[in-house]
Parts: C-alpha cells; sequence; structure tokens
C-alpha cells in the first residue's frame, strides 16, 4: 500500500506548496480521454486529462476520484498510481500532482463539468494543445504500457511479496554480556530494544524510537559516540510461517554499552516487557528457544566480524555457529584445553577439547584452524568432519571436527582464553574432569588410532 502521506510530506520538505491530482483514463483501444477547459475558465481551450487540487485534509486517492467525478461523470474505477508531475501553477505556486490511471470501456460516455465544454479519446502521439508536462506524462506512460508486463506501480504493488520491516538495537553490558527483555503478550520471548516500521520511519529512527518507548532511555544521548555511527550489525530476512505470515526484514543496529548506572535508570513499559537481563551468549540458551538462539548466535558473529551480515530463515542445513575441533597427533595423544572456572561459560572448569565461535563468513575447517592457534598457539591440518551422529549435548550449530598435528608439545601456547592446555593420551583423558560426550567421541579417535579410550569407555 502507498503511503500518501509520506509522499506529501516529502513533497513539502522540497519545497512544494500545493499537492494536485490528475487521472489519465484510457479506453480499451489505448486512447486517451482529454477535457477542454470552458471560456470563461483559466486557460481557456486548454486540453488537459482530469484533474485539480487536493481538498485540506483530503486523502490523495479520494481526491483523484473525486477530481475524475466532478469533471467528467466517471466513478467507481480502479485507479492505478502511476507518478508524479511537478509545475508552477497560474498563481506562481510549485505543485506536486500525484497522477493516476484508469481503463474504461470504448464508447463510455462522459458527463463534462461546467468548466469543460469539451471531450475527445485522442492516440497519445496525437493529442491535442496541452501543456508540456502532461503531454509529457501521456507519453512516458504509453511508452511503459508498450512494454511487456509493465505495470504503473500503484498496481504493481498490489502483486509482489510486500514484508514487514523492523529496527532494533543490539546492547551490551561491560562484561560484553547482551540485553534481553522479555515481551510481555508472549513471555517466553525475549527481544532486543527495538520495533516494527512505522509509515515514514526508517529501520534507525524505529530502533531509536523503540529503544527510547521501551527502556525509557534516549540511547541518542545515553551512547552518542556510537549511535552516531548507525553501524548496521546485520540484517536477517524471514520467511512467512504460521506465527507471522508474512516475510519480515529486520535490520539489528550496534547499541552501544549501558554501564551499571545507566540500567539502574532503565524503566520497562510494562505493556511491552516485564523483565529485563544481561546474559552471556551461552546463558541466553536456556532461555530462548532454538531458532531464537540460533539468530541470537548469527547476530553476535556479525557483530564480532565488524562487518555487516546478510542472513536468512530458514538458514540452509550447512549453517553453524560454532566448532569443536578433536586435535590428535602421531603418538595418540588428544589436545585438551582446561577452561576457565567462571560462570556463563560452557563447560566452566573442565577439560575438553578446543572450541569456539564462527567469525564472519568461515566455513567450519577456518573456524577449527584459528580456534586451535588462538588458543593453543599451534596450526593444524587434515581437517575434516567427524562421522557418526552428534551427541545430544552437543548443539546441532557447533560442527565436530578432527584435525592433526605432528609438533612437539613444547610448541603449545595457551592463548587469551582458559588455564591450560596440552596433549593427553587418549587411555588418560577420561581420568581428567570432561563432559559427557567424550564418552561418545574418544571411541570415534581411538578407532582411528587404534588406541585405548580409558576408564569407562
Amino acid at each position: 500500500m502507498i503511503n500518501f502521506n509520506v509522499l506529501t510530506d516529502l513533497a513539502l520538505r522540497e519545497g512544494i506548496e500545493r499537492i494536485g491530482v490528475g487521472v489519465v483514463v484510457r479506453d480499451a483501444s489505448g486512447r486517451v480521454l482529454m477535457i477542454r477547459r470552458a471560456a470563461h475558465d483559466v486557460l481557456p481551450g486548454l486540453w488537459e486529462y482530469p484533474g485539480g487540487g487536493r481538498e485540506d485534509g483530503e486523502p490523495v486517492p479520494a481526491g483523484a476520484a473525486r477530481e475524475l467525478a466532478e469533471e467528467t461523470g466517471l466513478t467507481g474505477l480502479a485507479l492505478e498510481y502511476v507518478r508524479h508531475l511537478d509545475f508552477v501553477n497560474q498563481r506562481g505556486l510549485r505543485v506536486r500532482q500525484f497522477v493516476f490511471t484508469a481503463v474504461v470501456p470504448d464508447g463510455t460516455p462522459v458527463v463534462l463539468s461546467p468548466d469543460h465544454d469539451g471531450h475527445q479519446w485522442a492516440p497519445a502521439d496525437r493529442l491535442p494543445s496541452t501543456s508540456e508536462g502532461q503531454r509529457t506524462v501521456i507519453e512516458w506512460l504509453t511508452d511503459r504500457l508498450a512494454l511487456s508486463g509493465w505495470r504503473p506501480v500503484g498496481g504493481y504493488l498490489t502483486t509482489v511479496a510486500r514484508p514487514s520491516s523492523y529496527g532494533c538495537f543490539l546492547v551490551t553490558d561491560p562484561q560484553g554480556r547482551v540485553l534481553g527483555m522479555r515481551s510481555t503478550i508472549n513471555p517466553g520471548v525475549w527481544n532486543f530494544p527495538g520495533g516494527n516500521v512505522e509509515h515514514g520511519e526508517t529501520p534507525f529512527t524505529t530502533a531509536v524510537r523503540e529503544a527510547q518507548e521501551e527502556l525509557g532511555l534516549d540511547l541518542v544521548a545515553e551512547n552518542p559516540e556510537v549511535i552516531a555511527r548507525k553501524r548496521l550489525v546485520a540484517v536477517i530476512h524471514e520467511q512467512a510461517d504460521t506465527e507471522y505470515p508474512v516475510p519480515v526484514c529486520g535490520y539489528v543496529f550496534d547499541g552501544g554499552v549501558l554501564t551499571a548506572e545507566q540500567q539502574a535508570r532503565i524503566r520497562l513499559d510494562p505493556a511491552e516487557h516485564t523483565e529485563w537481563r544481561f546474559e552471556t551468549i551461552h546463558d541466553w540458551h536456556a532461555h530462548m528457544n532454538p531458532d531464537r538462539y540460533r539468530r541470537l548466535l548469527q547476530i553476535l558473529r556479525a557483530h564480532r566480524s565488524g562487518t555487516a551480515l546478510y542472513l536468512e530463515r530458514p538458514g540452509t542445513i550447512d549453517d553453524f555457529e560454532g566448532i569443536m575441533v578433536l586435535v590428535t597427533d602421531p603418538a595418540g595423544r588428544l589436545l585438551m584445553h582446561h577452561r576457565d572456572d567462571e560462570p556463563g561459560i560452557a563447560w566452566p572448569g573442565f577439560w575438553t577439547p578446543i572450541g569456539g565461535w564462527r567469525e564472519a563468513d568461515e566455513a567450519p575447517q577456518e573456524t577449527a584452524a584459528r580456534e586451535v592457534r588462538e588458543e593453543a598457539g599451534i596450526e593444524i591440518t587434515r581437517v575434516r568432519p567427524v562421522p557418526g551422529p552428534q551427541h545430544d549435548l552437543v548443539s546441532p550449530l557447533v560442527r565436530v571436527l578432527h584435525a592433526h598435528w605432528d609438533g612437539p608439545e613444547s610448541d603449545l601456547r595457551l592463548g587469551d582464553e582458559g588455564l591450560a592446555v596440552r596433549m593427553v593420551p587418549l587411555a588418560e583423558v577420561l581420568d581428567l574432569k570432561v563432559p559427557p560426550y567424550m564418552h561418545h567421541y574418544l571411541p570415534l579417535l581411538a578407532a582411528a588410532a587404534d588406541q585405548p579410550t580409558g576408564r569407562n569407555s
């Protein structure tokens, strides 16, 4: 649907002083209805298509239908918006005329108003004496209609998918945790500050407005440098589904960091949300269904990459957001990482294989190589998927890979995360504090390396 309020507001910002309407009526033979101004009227004898000024407060399409009915007696026609025509009228005012078109059968009777004294159905290439602007509009429309499959924009828009759109902010705290707000209507849903784009808004201005309404904070004032950048984090296209039966295009922007003092001033709109919280990427998993959690992981990947990503939902079967890589050496040892013992991460204090989140548009092998380099300081080779079913405790969004390394253990270097890294004989892995899924994956490695797996295998 065309919002003519937006178009008229735009015209006023451009210096237009009056809004007009016009209708190019065509018959089945492609001729155009032209009416002649009466001798007592302004510009007597001038031929024109029906039109005039929009009345105060009148919707543009209604104004076009009214002028058509008053000047020709034609009513009930399906009007399609075509384009606009700018001109200066007899009073020296800048006018923007919104032009519509309609089709009637050959021989349709016309009843003229007192302001007109004649009419004719004229071929576009043999128009009577008219203004240059109106001639240009008619010729332009006729040329377009000659193109196969072309239709005026007002009608064409009724044939295409018209997704709704939204704008929102990704907001974090100083620890890097992500802000979510629990929906009042759907308590199982946690949202970013944002909402649907309204007429005349952009996704960014929507995000700013909605954040102020939902949080009680003006992010433009709270985080001026970040907001001024208008940094786009991700664009998400979601196909229609049973929950929301039209396509949706979402724009996620960087909302910056909220300090403890700023958080203390959050005031939720109870009609929208009942509570807010900051959680780690790991802990949000417990509050979201798998589909929404996947979307969160995708957005955070885009945020980490520093480059806006285009994302689709549903995604492909090859989508992944993290990896776990089982690195073995010729001696049959497995690279293990002693994780930090702190809340908000997976398996705190456990010994696990190297793992981590995908960056930008990496392939699984690229993510594996980077994570091992960052967490252990070594380069791996022959990276391949681990065959067999995935363990239930390993997310379907995580790719489990096997890789080789043949360097000395002295080359291992602990990165910025964790307490230690070391090569552990497969038979001794289960003597460590390891996640239950290691019982599933160790036999796969042992079979390949012909090594015992240790106790409880």
